[in-house]
């Protein structure tokens, strides 16, 4: 029996979400379109594959994404907490780097600490 988990988090992003995932070597397919189900309102999934094998599904609510999974059959070698973790992390630092650029700043240097986070250092020049 599955029993689907719905896990919030703070991604708004579609294209940096789907830049982390390629990031961090996931394959995905868009599942976008308009539910009769859900009073016509729009949906913009993103289903996550890993072997051609679906894993979880990123649900967007019209405000941000919450993840959706079966945590009985988790078929991963690390926790979904761990996945979840990276790809918050990843989708962090490309958010980070996206808004930088924005403002003319340039990454310059970047490093991953032994404790897992990333240090990020930018410039901007006048």
């Amino acid at each position: 029996m599955s029993h689907l988990s719905r896990i919030k988090t703070s991604i708004i992003h579609k294209e940096i979400l789907i830049k982390t995932l390629q990031d961090l070597n996931f394959t995905y397919k868009n599942t976008s379109g308009n539910s009769t189900n859900n009073h016509g309102t729009n949906y913009d999934n993103i289903t996550v594959q890993k072997n051609s094998k679906d894993l979880f599904i990123f649900l967007w609510n019209g405000k941000e994404y919450s993840l959706l999974a079966d945590l009985q059959i988790w078929t991963m070698d690390i926790p979904y907490t761990k996945v979840l973790e990276k790809i918050t992390q990843q989708y962090s630092y490309n958010t980070i780097l996206q808004e930088s650029a924005k403002y003319g700043f340039t990454n310059i240097n970047q490093q991953t600490l032994e404790d897992g986070s990333i240090q990020l250092v930018v410039q901007k020049w006048k």
